[in-house]
């Protein structure tokens, strides 16, 4: 038996059997970390400007970057919102993978 659901114009499936790896050591949460961390630099901020931003402080912004603190939903969108990034575009990067 297969679950699928509709992503961005694309359907993608997954067989109810697999496996699903523990998601802070997934190979998803390092190009998430990597892709946040690149629009932060892009954006010429400092991790400490991201988190006065943020509200929040320079460590956590670390945390984030380096895989050690995860994100739920609506944080990540925030965080995209303070980068002037498009969540959509990390998503894509994610299924592409």
């Amino acid at each position: 038996m297969k679950i699928c659901h509709e992503f961005h114009d694309s359907i993608h499936c997954l067989d109810n059997h697999d496996k699903m790896k523990k998601a802070i050591y997934s190979s998803e949460v390092k190009i998430l970390c990597a892709w946040l961390k690149e629009k932060r630099e892009l954006s010429g901020l400092t991790m400490r400007e991201l988190a006065k931003i943020l509200n929040t402080s320079h460590a956590t912004v670390g945390k984030i970057e380096l895989g050690e603190r995860r994100l739920d939903v609506i944080e990540w969108i925030q965080y995209c919102e303070a980068l002037n990034a498009d969540p959509f575009e990390c998503l894509e990067a994610l299924v592409k993978k």
